[in-house]
């Protein structure tokens, strides 16, 4: 059983598959050929519209004299038109980059293999960015079986002009989601699949950050065993969300068509950082943060005896993960009140015998950037993502407002103390 991890990012794409044999299960990153032949873990987003109206993707020429696409993953995502592309032409790019990719994987493993996805979102959107990646995948699909037969000689000779003829939007359908056994996660969710499974995190309340190239995703998460006393755990959301703000914005790359190729393939300092620019998410986080706390104060007042100092407790130092091309800018990694015991992911977050080459964990700052696909390439049941009420964080230090006798504030004094409060060892 083969389950492929598609982090289809704005700056560049990662791969990862998870193969199963019985018990056996083995992970390996899918490496990328680029132009001096190297291989590579990232696959760059871009293309290339080549002065005879072919298209190159990914590591392109840099002596090319075509004209390079960039950002239609964003572009697509946000489902309008941007300052560089329209959404139709983004949703054209992006459905022939992915088809590039598919091209290649089922020449490794044939049609059998499932897709899990990420796409950028909230929580209130989940529905919507979903049918995007749906109809992204489905349509590229259609392209290599369908149109080409899987012949990716032919389809990188076709001609842009031809290219659109032969290129069908297939809009989504569930029908077709389960044909394909497509799953789509929120990005900023499937990073934490392999810290949860290891252990890496501790109960309680937490924050992870995903910078990436296009978006900035954020995740208000617990950990829950799936069945009592089974030690099996999972995330349980709270709440999610995607700014429409990450390294490109930052860099002030997204209002430009960039000569340089690889010029945000992948940001090494933060000299390259916009001050102004970075001010402003850091205060579109922080108003997120805050309406979070605010939420948390409304519930532990409504529901609970207790004073609001237990609360703020249990606020003090909690685990913030950063994860993305971005966590990798020392800058960029800062923490916001009550959640101020910051962490990257690296290496040591989740290497593993189960990884086929060690060797990737030199690079230290590979990890973070990977993260994500590795997540997805955790093979599940299904992408069903129940975000939890506010309320239920605290429902075992709920308040039963029929009984506010001495003897029920007795016995709620005697109760175990609030378990996040005592949670010192947050990140083990």
């Amino acid at each position: 059983m083969i389950t492929v991890g598609l982090d289809f990012g704005t700056h560049q794409t990662k791969i990862c598959v998870e193969s199963r044999n019985g018990t056996e299960t083995h992970y390996k990153f899918h490496k990328f050929k680029d132009w001096d032949g190297n291989m590579q873990y990232t696959l760059p987003s871009v293309l290339c519209v080549n002065p005879d109206k072919t298209i190159s993707y990914g590591y392109i020429d840099p002596k090319s004299k075509g004209q390079v696409k960039r950002y239609f993953k964003q572009a697509v995502f946000r489902d309008h038109d941007s300052g560089v592309l329209k959404l139709w032409q983004a949703a054209y790019y992006s459905v022939w980059y992915i088809a590039y990719i598919l091209f290649d994987l089922e020449e490794l493993y044939g049609k059998e293999f499932t897709i899990q996805m990420g796409a950028p979102t909230d929580s209130i959107r989940l529905d919507d960015r979903r049918a995007i990646a749906v109809t992204l995948l489905v349509s590229a699909y259609h392209l290599v079986e369908n149109v080409f037969k899987n012949d990716k000689s032919a389809f990188l000779k076709t001609k842009y002009d031809k290219l659109i003829e032969l290129t069908k939007i297939e809009y989504f359908s569930e029908k077709q989601k389960k044909a394909y056994g497509i799953l789509v996660f929120p990005e900023a969710y499937a990073c934490l699949m392999p810290l949860i499974a290891r252990g890496k995190i501790a109960h309680g309340m937490s924050f992870v950050i995903d910078i990436g190239g296009g978006t900035t995703d954020i995740s208000f998460f617990t950990i829950e065993e799936t069945v009592k006393k089974s030690k099996i755990y999972r995330p349980q959301l709270y709440d999610y969300f995607s700014i429409n703000k990450g390294l490109n914005y930052l860099t002030g790359e997204d209002q430009v068509e960039s000569e340089d190729l690889y010029k945000d393939f992948h940001i090494i300092s933060g000299n390259e950082i916009n001050s102004k620019k970075l001010k402003i998410l850091n205060q579109e986080i922080l108003n997120l943060h805050d309406d979070i706390v605010r939420r948390l104060k409304y519930e532990w007042t409504t529901q609970t005896i207790h004073d609001i100092d237990k609360l703020k407790k249990a606020l003090r130092n909690r685990p913030l993960i950063y994860t993305g091309g971005g966590s990798t800018i020392g800058l960029l990694r800062r923490p916001y009140e009550g959640f101020s015991e910051i962490h990257q992911i690296t290496y040591d977050s989740w290497k593993s015998k189960l990884f086929d080459n060690q060797a990737l964990f030199k690079d230290m700052n590979l990890c973070p950037v990977l993260s994500t696909a590795y997540g997805l390439s955790i093979s599940v049941k299904n992408d069903i993502i129940t975000k939890k009420p506010f309320r239920d964080i605290f429902e075992e230090r709920r308040k039963d407002t029929k009984d506010t006798t001495s003897d029920y504030r007795k016995k709620n004094q005697m109760m175990k103390e609030f378990d996040y409060g005592l949670d010192d060892d947050a990140w083990k």
